[in-house]
């Protein structure tokens, strides 16, 4: 199989998760992946989809970027937002900012986790500033 991409926009909205889920969980299926590791997939694409939506945007109608990028060895999902900037501040994802919030991580929390499950789920996970404001979060699944 040749690489292939897949791109597409959606609202800044949670009520386009679900559709995009049901996608990614039938493009894995259809790829090879187990049962178990496409429910794994379609978690880890929930929490890194969320905090584009929540926190990521300045409002629904600027979107979330999703480039999915599959070939014979691999799922790849890029998640894309613009950024909701504060007075001043460029991007909210810093070293720090992320430092702190995997210490600050614990059970009553509801901070960190969606990160900590990507980490854990996906084979590969990066989270990088982006060259709008915002932030780009790319998962690898091996096949």
């Amino acid at each position: 199989m040749a690489k292939s991409d897949i791109k597409f926009k959606i609202p800044s909205t949670v009520f386009y998760i679900e559709p995009i889920r049901a996608f990614i969980g039938n493009l894995a299926q259809s790829l090879g992946f187990s049962r178990k590791r496409v429910a794994d997939i379609q978690l880890v694409l929930d929490e890194i989809c969320s905090n584009p939506i929540h926190h990521g945007s300045v409002d629904a109608t600027v979107g979330v970027k999703l480039q999915i990028r599959i070939d014979t060895h691999s799922l790849e999902i890029l998640v894309r937002d613009t950024g909701s900037p504060q007075a001043g501040e460029k991007s909210w994802l810093t070293q720090e900012r992320l430092s702190e919030i995997e210490e600050n991580r614990s059970p009553s929390s509801e901070r960190g986790h969606g990160i900590f499950i990507a980490k854990s789920l996906a084979d590969t996970h990066e989270m990088h500033p982006n060259s709008v404001g915002g932030t780009d979060v790319r998962v690898v699944f091996g096949l």
